[in-house]
């Protein structure tokens, strides 16, 4: 049985006692911040890694506007699932979780998180084809009402009958696109992945799983984790980085254009080509666009 035990709450929505921190780490929905009656308190032993009171605990932003309830809980809890790994990587690097506790844990949360993100691609897929049969039918009641007009207009339907069809058409053709504002709103969340962390946060999330990898790669090189431990953590950790990397790519490039800008200010600078006043100018500028890059 682990030593690092920790207090739990039952899951609101799948009914499982999990770790009481933000969000259930098996269906994403955020968990209560007190324990419901019945559940078992257990004091978490003094670390680093302990997890902060719950008056303490940042509360993850919304970053799904106008996507269902259902859509933004699968997202965030992709997002939580790749926070535990990258937590859990810290754990076994820093000696507190023995090698078999972590590949239990971390193949349990890669293959959560792997259901996770099938359900995501399978109900992109489902949308974008509900998406396509919506448009479809909203064409065609756009060329009804067309139709429509042109029998009123050559005396086919009279003025009265013409109001009365025109008005139910239009009807549908409302409901019809508020459905087609509500697809787009969901594949739009299901497509940001990690949408509810800042790009900054992305991008530090990147450089600790990258840190981590040297942290094994050393491990291996000192026989202090089994190869085969090995093998299957460092290629996990090489997709994560993978993604969060295609995720913040351009933001990278900008930054990198910016910082050579500056390089290029401090020479010209050195060089007397500007005063101290034009270059202190331009430096704050440069400094404020790269800070805004990842906010």
């Amino acid at each position: 049985m682990s030593t690092l035990e920790e207090r739990r709450v039952r899951c609101p929505k799948c009914g499982k006692m999990v770790p009481a921190l933000r969000y259930c780490i098996y269906c994403g929905t955020r968990l209560p911040q007190a324990p419901p009656a019945g559940a078992r308190e257990v004091s978490f032993p003094s670390s680093k890694h302990a997890p902060p009171p719950p008056s303490t605990i940042k509360v993850r932003r919304p970053f799904f506007p106008g996507a269902k309830n259902e859509i933004e809980q699968l997202m965030s809890g992709i997002t939580v699932l790749y926070e535990r790994k990258s937590s859990l990587l810290d754990f076994f690097q820093s000696g507190e979780v023995s090698e078999r506790v972590f590949l239990k844990l971390y193949k349990e949360y890669s293959e959560k998180l792997n259901e996770y993100l099938k359900a995501r691609a399978a109900k992109i897929d489902e949308l974008k084809s509900s998406l396509e049969e919506k448009r479809n039918a909203l064409s065609n009641i756009k060329m009804q009402l067309e139709e429509l007009e042109v029998r009123t207009k050559v005396g086919e339907i009279d003025p009265a009958t013409y109001s009365r069809q025109a008005e139910k058409l239009r009807i549908e053709e409302r409901g019809l696109n508020e459905t087609l504002n509500s697809l787009n709103a969901d594949i739009k969340a299901l497509e940001n992945i990690l949408g509810d962390k800042k790009p900054g946060e992305i991008y530090e999330l990147e450089r600790k799983l990258r840190k981590a990898k040297s942290a094994l790669e050393k491990m291996g090189e000192e026989g202090k984790i089994a190869q085969e431990t090995l093998k299957f953590v460092i290629s996990d950790v090489e997709k994560m980085i993978g993604l969060l990397d295609s995720l913040i790519r351009d933001r990278k490039e900008k930054e990198k254009k910016l910082r050579e800008e500056l390089e290029t200010l401090q020479t010209r600078y050195k060089l007397s080509e500007l005063s101290i006043e034009e270059y202190e100018r331009r430096k704050r500028e440069i400094q404020s666009e790269i800070a805004k890059i990842w906010e």
